[in-house]
């Protein structure tokens, strides 16, 4: 699947670009400068917004990490009790539809939210709690098919 599992190509993704542009090109320097600055316990939006990203930044990592190390314990031969091969393949097509099922839960929150001035951080923690989700169920998995 590549170096990233949330690597998509949808109108989500192309909407979240532009928001970044919208926001990068309507923040002033001071504001810019603020958001470099901010302390752990500002509640400037442009702060909010700045560790929201970064907290996703870090569920998606340590997604990605875990999602890799599924995918390794999967890759063996088929043995007398499992079809490795085979689980790894319909593995694989599940975390796609997990891909899509997060763009669209996320987008759907978005929309939701589309009117109120903490959209943006609405859409950020939806995608937040979603990676997390995931990767406790990925850890499910790596308990269960990482034993030798």
């Amino acid at each position: 699947m590549g170096a990233s599992v949330h690597t998509r190509a949808s109108a989500f993704s192309r909407r979240r670009a532009a928001l970044g542009v919208a926001m990068a090109l309507t923040c002033s320097w001071f504001n810019a400068a603020q958001a470099r600055n901010c302390t752990p316990d500002s509640v400037a939006p442009e702060c909010l917004l700045q560790r929201s990203q970064d907290e996703y930044q870090q569920a998606d990592d340590e997604l990605n990490r875990t999602y890799q190390k599924v995918l390794k314990s999967m890759s063996r031969p088929r043995d007398e009790y499992v079809d490795y091969p085979a689980l790894k393949v319909k593995f694989v097509q599940a975390q796609r539809q997990w891909v899509r099922f997060l763009d669209n839960e996320c987008t759907a929150w978005y929309l939701i939210n589309e009117a109120g001035a903490d959209r943006n951080l609405d859409l950020l923690t939806c995608e937040i709690d979603r990676t997390r989700d995931r990767t406790r169920e990925l850890n499910a998995w790596l308990k269960q098919v990482g034993h030798e």
